[in-house]
């Protein structure tokens, strides 16, 4: 693995010169993403045998995007939300510049982009629409008043599968359990809402850390930026559970990365703390190990130039990350008689007969999927993602961010279980994609402004013309 290149661009608003491989790249990619969705939309209502009078949700989306047409807004709450959403943008990209505390720069960002999702998403009906995405009967929320005491809800998940709320029973406990324990503090849907956006947000602190690792510090704030600002962090962070346990999944590649190319204890046990509590929420936490075994095939290689000891280290950091994991795994089942393999059983059955992304076809999807995940990224960063993941590859930077970015979207694309929906599923893979595009726009020298301008453009025009169904 490379160390990571000196970038030093400025941060203020004044064009570079680079500005004009940004657009150039940024326009082909606006050509393609809206020309697919056109096609897909089309093809979804079979070539004009459905009219688009009849609505589109929720079955007409834009194949692959899983965003359908429904242009609306309640102008009570966009009117005051539009200008919001502008000056937290700009003050964001002018805070990058001016604040010279790591510490204040990232407190502000973070309450920066809590209240930047909470008001795209009240452009569409205020905290009625906060509450939308978790007020049916097959989310997560539903089964809280069911729960009962926890030590028994884990005891007796798996018995419990079959007559669990949808999403609640497809998935394992901790997702469940997040709501339960918020419901304790702040009951019904408001609170529920309101505590997704939040936890969403700390996804920040994750991508602050990626980029600092491999970006250095101007580096940083160009990702957080650009990651508050992402349609896919925005339109999703206040629509979807996905983008609640985010910023665990992506935490735990990170700590474990850390404590890979450290050699550090801490970060390696932390990892496999994170990568246990990730698998308590989801499954797609499996998605991490791509990218986890390619930046560990570089430090046993001695890419990162320590060849002295690396296969031992890789193995020995390999053993503890595992070790963490399974004695976690096994305090649960001592402490609160949680049985992970019988649940994974459970939760299976339960999918294997339940309708949704089965019935796809795998090969529409398995390139599909990496079409709707770089559109909803945002087309600035889209072009920057593929052009700094196409540059890592002609260099033969196997081992490098770009390589185990692209390895996680690959296994995630070819695996099957998620065929669609993309944009809110792989929301964990967000930061990792963001870091990536960030690198290739400072090697392009590009206007943060600008870029900050295309994504909030993008973002509301979405939000105002499209139903981010989940």
């Amino acid at each position: 693995m490379q160390s990571p290149p000196r970038l030093e661009p400025s941060l203020s608003g004044r064009r570079p010169a680079g500005n004009r491989a940004l657009l150039g790249a940024g326009a082909v990619a606006a050509v393609l993403v809206i020309a697919v969705g056109t096609l897909g939309t089309l093809g979804m209502r079979g070539w004009g045998r459905v009219p688009f009078s009849v609505p589109s949700v929720p079955w007409y989306h834009a194949w692959p995007y899983y965003l359908f047409w429904a242009p609306r807004a309640d102008w009570a709450w966009a009117a005051p939300a539009l200008p919001a959403v502008g000056l937290i943008g700009a003050g964001l990209v002018v805070g990058a510049r001016l604040v010279r505390s790591r510490r204040v720069w990232l407190a502000g960002a973070l309450v920066a982009a809590f209240v930047l999702d909470l008001a795209v998403a009240a452009m569409a009906g205020g905290p009625a629409a906060w509450r939308a995405p978790l007020s049916t009967s097959g989310e997560y929320p539903a089964a809280v008043p069911g729960l009962g005491p926890i030590p028994a809800f884990l005891r007796h998940f798996a018995e419990r599968v079959p007559s669990l709320p949808d999403y609640a029973a497809q998935h394992p406990p901790g997702a469940t359990l997040f709501y339960a324990l918020v419901d304790r503090v702040w009951p019904g849907l408001d609170g529920a809402a309101v505590a997704s956006v939040a936890a969403a947000c700390l996804g920040l602190f994750v991508v602050a850390a990626l980029a600092r690792d491999e970006l250095r510090e101007v580096g940083e704030r160009w990702a957080v930026v650009c990651w508050a600002l992402a349609p896919a962090v925005v339109l999703y962070a206040a629509s979807s559970a996905d983008a609640m346990w985010a910023p665990v999944l992506a935490g735990a590649a990170v700590a474990a990365d850390r404590g890979l190319r450290r050699r550090s204890l801490a970060w390696t046990l932390a990892g496999g703390a994170l990568l246990w509590l990730a698998s308590m929420m989801t499954f797609a936490a499996v998605l991490v190990l791509p990218f986890l075994l390619v930046r560990a095939g570089g430090v046993a290689l001695g890419a990162d130039g320590r060849a002295e000891s690396a296969w031992r280290w890789v193995l020995r950091w390999a053993a503890m990350t595992a070790a963490t994991v399974l004695a976690l795994v096994l305090a649960l089942r001592l402490i609160a008689g949680y049985d992970v393999v019988a649940a994974v059983r459970a939760v299976s059955e339960f999918w294997s007969t339940a309708p949704g992304t089965r019935t796809r076809s795998w090969w529409k999807w398995a390139g599909g999927d990496l079409v709707a995940f770089a559109a909803i990224l945002g087309l600035p960063l889209t072009a920057a993602l593929v052009a700094g993941t196409w540059a890592a590859l002609r260099r033969r930077a196997w081992w490098s961010l770009e390589a185990a970015t692209l390895a996680s979207l690959l296994a995630g694309a070819l695996w099957g279980h998620t065929r669609g929906e993309v944009e809110r599923m792989w929301q964990f893979l967000v930061p990792f994609a963001v870091v990536v595009a960030v690198g290739q726009l400072l090697r392009w020298r590009a206007s943060l402004p600008l870029v900050a301008t295309v994504l909030i453009v993008q973002t509301v025009g979405i939000q105002l013309l499209f139903f981010t169904r989940w």
